[in-house]
């Protein structure tokens, strides 16, 4: 049976292989008889130029005694590290929502709410946020704050920023 059956298989295969494709081998000819490949010429080879180095008299700018000199000098930006931290400045600002705000006499307040649900009142001096942010100012739709964050070059610079009225949560 399993002879029978590679035989049958073996004339059906054989049925499907014609001699009769000339026309395909012409056209094939034809069609890559005018295809030429073109490559461009070599780039002319510069010849080695050396550079000559003349900062061998300016400071090194990976020294690390460069940096621990310039740390000490900007010792007037740097945030005071032995102050306690207030409650809100455990979150990150983006995680925080400016929900409203209160007025007491000539003091503006502002109403923080945290990822947890609980709502803290700020004012002008208050710290916020992880980046030593200080509020400075409250109005009706904005909290401003002055971060101190360290550089590149570890030096502390102020940076502002804001937090503004989220309306999302209002309700008419």
């Amino acid at each position: 049976m399993k002879k029978i059956f590679a035989c049958a298989l073996s004339l059906t295969l054989l049925g499907c292989v014609s001699r009769d494709n000339d026309d395909l081998k012409q056209w094939m000819h034809d069609s890559s008889k005018n295809l030429r490949g073109q490559i461009e010429p070599m780039p002319q080879v510069q010849p080695y130029a050396p550079f000559s180095y003349q900062a061998f008299n300016m400071l090194d700018p990976f020294n690390p005694q460069k940096l621990l000199v310039a740390k000490r000098q900007l010792g007037a930006n740097a945030p005071d590290f032995k102050r306690p931290r207030e409650a809100l400045e455990e979150y990150d600002l983006d995680k925080l929502k400016m929900v409203g705000t209160l007025k007491r006499g000539n003091m503006n307040f502002g109403l923080i709410k945290t990822p947890d649900n609980a709502v803290y009142r700020v004012q002008s001096g208050n710290f916020v946020g992880p980046n030593f942010g200080r509020v400075k100012r409250i109005t009706e739709t904005e909290i401003e704050l002055s971060e101190t964050v360290e550089d590149l070059n570890g030096e502390w610079v102020q940076r502002a920023t804001s937090m503004y009225l989220d309306e999302q949560g209002q309700k008419p």
